[in-house]
């Protein structure tokens, strides 16, 4: 019974991994997509000279970029993470209080490393 369990544990951690390689790969070719620099569009026509509202959009654009591009590489570091804690045996456990973190919670968020409890009590902390 006990091989079963394990084929069957070996097969999902198979399937953990996939997800969370895939999903790495995606918000990695999304980055590159982006590119590695801030977009210099002020959105001006060539010729004219920009205004403020056309520099004030154009900051706003760029700052946009910045923010999604951090977002993206703060996940694929997540990403990694979960790798190695799969690789290691220990994903899918809360690392505040180390019980397991709900099938559903990492079904949606397959970088998670908290329970929804210890992550709503840091939420609230926070605030």
């Amino acid at each position: 019974m006990r091989q079963t369990s394990e084929a069957a544990n070996t097969a999902e951690n198979t399937g953990i991994r996939e997800r969370i390689v895939r999903d790495r790969e995606a918000a990695i070719d999304a980055l590159r997509r982006l590119g590695v620099s801030p977009i210099e569009d002020n959105g001006a026509s060539p010729g004219r000279t920009a205004d403020e509202g056309d520099e004030a959009q154009a900051s706003e654009r760029q700052d946009m970029g910045l923010a999604y591009r951090e977002r993206l590489a703060e996940r694929i570091n997540r990403l990694t993470r979960a790798l190695e804690l799969l690789t290691r045996g220990t994903y899918g456990v809360c690392e505040v209080c180390k019980n397991p973190i709900g099938a559903v919670r990492l079904a949606a968020i397959p970088e998670v490393t908290t329970c929804r409890e210890c992550q709503e009590r840091v939420e609230r902390e926070a605030a």
